[in-house]
């Protein structure tokens, strides 16, 4: 690891650092044995802050991304958040209280005060037998997805390449691909559609009759 960090860096001396571009964020690394990959051509304005109870993370960004918000890794022993080339974040938090996984797809856009943890942040348990309840489950969100406005991604949910998902939804399960979901719980309301970040190429992403 680099001993001449930032002023606004502090890392474990067990991290790994593999940076190809550079991180304009304050950065707090506490945790032991954590990795923090980063493509090239990448705008990094995020924070990241991997706590002390955190062990054998990973974090990776790919090619091209912007990326800005919060990361922040409360504990668990090897945790991985991905993020796909090409993907854009506005202000995006991605949070993790227990180890699980957040995997981004390639060019994916994200909007602002979206927030995501594999994890409910506290266990519950069964009363009578002790079970728990609510173990953590991994969050998947495939190529070309867009997440409006304050959309919250909860534990276990799925979202398939291309789709919408629309400002102030709440995503618990599977959205199919290329739909367009709203709500709380999100619901699909339209099938088969298409989008781009380009409003001169709309034309262009419209498909001939079938």
């Amino acid at each position: 690891m680099p001993t001449d960090l930032p002023p606004v860096w502090e890392a474990h001396p067990s991290t790994v650092l593999d940076l190809k571009s550079e991180l304009k964020g304050r950065v707090r690394i506490e945790g032991t044995g954590c990795r923090i990959v980063v493509g090239e051509n990448v705008r990094f304005d995020a924070t990241i802050r991997i706590f002390p109870e955190v062990s054998n993370a990973v974090i990776e960004v790919g090619d091209n991304c912007v990326i800005g918000g919060v990361i922040r890794l409360v504990r668990g022993d090897g945790g991985l958040i991905r993020i796909g080339a090409d993907t854009t974040f506005n202000q995006v938090g991605l949070s993790m209280h227990e180890r699980g996984r957040i995997v981004f797809g390639r060019d994916c856009m994200l909007s602002t005060d979206i927030h995501m943890d594999p994890s409910d942040m506290h266990p519950i348990f069964d009363r009578a037998s002790g079970q728990r309840l609510n173990p953590a489950q991994d969050i998947e969100i495939g190529d070309h997805v867009w997440l409006g406005t304050r959309v919250l991604v909860l534990k276990g949910a799925r979202i398939g390449d291309g789709a919408i998902v629309g400002a102030g939804s709440i995503v618990s399960g599977t959205i199919a691909p290329n739909t367009l979901s709203l709500g709380s719980p999100a619901r699909v309301i339209r099938e088969d559609v298409v989008w781009t970040r380009d409003f001169d190429a709309a034309a262009d992403m419209v498909l001939p009759p079938r």
